[in-house]
């Protein structure tokens, strides 16, 4: 059997990667838009490491894997990248949401957690997705509840989706997304 979650992981962990480990997954993919929240999941990460979030400022961190955050850090770092047109090269500048598209597999050891349910020494595998953007994670503008002129706008998410799915459909990098498709998907 396998754990599935589609979810908000909010004052916790918003990876899905804690949830999925506590359950006792040994083999995990996280699509995920900030590399900030993976890091904290390792040893030293925390809040301290990123600067205070606004939209979050009483998270807890867990961290639950062994390996200092800062060896994943450079991990990350050499993960391969799709080539995302430029924006010189887009016809609305302005609208241009997609930074970067990059994905690969790191391999560590879980830590001891009480809190977060998780057993230390356990091997995991994860297999990462980051998506970046120059989008928040709510919908803009955030609403005026105080005026009564609530409206969020999701149009930009939507172009965003335009500009991955343009992205990964573009020749140059036709080897990359058959490289993610494998991997990530196919386990191949």
């Amino acid at each position: 059997t396998s754990t599935q979650a589609i979810m908000d992981g909010a004052f916790t962990d918003n990876t899905g990667i804690l949830q999925a480990v506590a359950a006792g997954a040994t083999d995990v993919t996280s699509y995920i838009s900030d590399v900030r929240g993976l890091l904290n999941l390792f040893s030293g990460g925390n809040m301290a490491l990123n600067g205070p979030d606004p939209w979050f400022s009483n998270v807890l961190f867990f961290q639950i894997f062994s390996t200092p955050w800062h060896t994943i850090e450079a991990e990350v770092k050499s993960f391969k990248c799709l080539k995302v047109p430029s924006i010189e090269g887009r016809s609305d500048p302005a609208g241009a949401y997609l930074t970067s598209i990059c994905f690969g597999t790191v391999t560590t050891t879980t830590a001891e957690n009480t809190f977060a349910g998780v057993e230390g020494g356990r091997e995991v595998k994860l297999h990462i997705v980051i998506v970046e953007s120059t989008l928040d994670s709510l919908p803009f503008p955030v609403p005026d509840f105080t005026s009564g002129q609530a409206g969020l706008d999701w149009r930009p998410y939507g172009r965003l989706v335009t500009e991955i799915s343009t992205t990964m459909g573009l020749p140059v990098n036709r080897a990359a997304v058959q490289e993610l498709a494998k991997t990530l998907f196919l386990r191949v």
